[in-house]
């Protein structure tokens, strides 16, 4: 049976928030941790270990923001002059933490200032003009390692950017079913691009940050978000099918890689689009099925939606903090502070969460809402058709970037 349609007015869908703090829980335990730490017995050997797949928080990042921002443009279509509403929110809701921190790092405190505190600071001076245009992962691409200081997460932002500045034309001006194809042809040729670079260049990064290796991610929730609107819909059993497929994908593959580490210029690529499926399928579940009430539960713990609140902000400054932390070789201080390695690694840990979430939740507070409320000024002026399942379109934080 299919899922009920209803109007496509849209609502608030905690389970959303939910999702997007399991995303920033996983690449700040990423940083902090994998990136953070320096395993002194087993336990902490295991929670590096476990916390290297933090990665896929990003993933997660990605397809949430397919999914939901694909479903305001489908929802729009109907509207005449939604396109530039959309770029308005869209720039309101990104622009004034991403060019506050640009403006406070590269501009506004005198370079022989930051020098002192840490001379990698220079260098990122040095490659501002990748950053003010939002094309810091072409810089990237041809490096061996992530070797922006400070900022070198901002690859992901970018490629974000750019989905923003194509995706509405080809959701507004081509047909579903076409614009549901056009998610397979270019997922399909990210995923080929993705192989072809692990291959050919296996120690740059081409292959993890180009925004034509990295859509299949967006465009697999883009696919989701599309499917659930179309007159047939798309059924809880149908995503869970998808779901199950996409898990027992990811655990098999991430078998193969251990089994045979000489495969894994194949076996990678194709696992981050077989776990793109995954979570596009989850999401779909946690967003509309009211058969699956644990996982939804799960995604309205307030811990989660807090985070998931905060989450672009804690994706901002979380790896200036971890980075900074380690430039200042926080893992000797905390160690010799408490006496033990685990103790200080508790300790650095929780620091550098906090330190996150403070400066997250005073950018949120006293520069972002500001711009956000301004977003009012940009909502739909009149009521689209009812021909949208609300229960797919919107969460509270109207599906900001990371």
């Amino acid at each position: 049976m299919n899922e009920p349609a209803a109007s496509s007015t849209r609502r608030f869908i905690p389970e959303l928030d939910g999702v997007r703090g399991l995303a920033i829980a996983m690449v700040m335990a990423h940083h902090f941790i994998n990136g953070g730490i320096t395993p002194d017995d087993r336990v902490e050997w295991a929670a590096v270990k476990l916390t290297n797949y933090g990665l896929w928080g990003v993933d997660l990042f990605f397809v949430l923001s397919g999914f939901l921002i694909t479903g305001i443009l489908a929802d729009s279509r109907a509207r005449s002059g939604q396109l530039k509403h959309f770029f308005a929110r869209r720039a309101l809701r990104i622009f004034p933490l991403y060019y506050a921190v640009l403006l406070v790092l590269l501009v506004l405190v005198p370079g022989s200032m930051l020098a002192r505190l840490d001379p990698e600071f220079l260098e990122l001076r040095r490659l501002q003009v990748w950053l003010w245009p939002h094309i810091a992962n072409f810089y990237l691409a041809p490096q061996t390692d992530f070797n922006i200081p400070y900022l070198s997460h901002f690859w992901s932002l970018a490629v974000e950017e750019h989905f923003y500045l194509f995706w509405p034309f080809v959701v507004w001006f081509l047909p579903r079913g076409t614009a549901m194809r056009t998610c397979i042809a270019l997922g399909a040729l990210a995923l080929a691009l993705r192989i072809w670079f692990s291959y050919v260049a296996p120690d740059q990064l081409y292959a993890g940050v180009l925004t034509p290796t990295r859509i299949d991610s967006l465009l697999a929730g883009s696919w989701f978000a599309l499917a659930v609107r179309r007159p047939q819909g798309l059924t809880s059993a149908e995503s869970l099918r998808w779901m199950t497929a996409g898990g027992v994908g990811v655990v098999l593959l991430s078998a193969w890689q251990i089994a045979a580490p000489a495969s894994q210029a194949l076996v990678l690529p194709l696992r981050t689009s077989v776990l793109a499926l995954f979570f596009a399928a989850m999401i779909h579940l946690v967003a509309t099925s009211e058969r699956m009430p644990t996982l939804r539960a799960a995604f309205r713990q307030a811990w989660l939606r807090n985070l998931g609140r905060y989450s672009y902000g804690l994706y901002v400054f979380h790896a200036i903090v971890s980075y900074g932390m380690h430039r200042m070789q926080a893992e000797t201080l905390f160690e010799r502070w408490t006496g033990h390695h685990t103790p200080g690694a508790i300790l650095q840990v929780s620091t550098g969460v906090a330190v996150s979430y403070a400066l997250a939740w005073v950018s949120f507070n006293v520069l972002e809402s500001p711009f956000l409320a301004l977003k009012s000024a940009f909502d739909d002026a009149t009521p689209a058709r009812p021909r949208v399942p609300a229960t797919v379109v919107s969460s509270g934080t109207d599906a900001a970037a990371l």
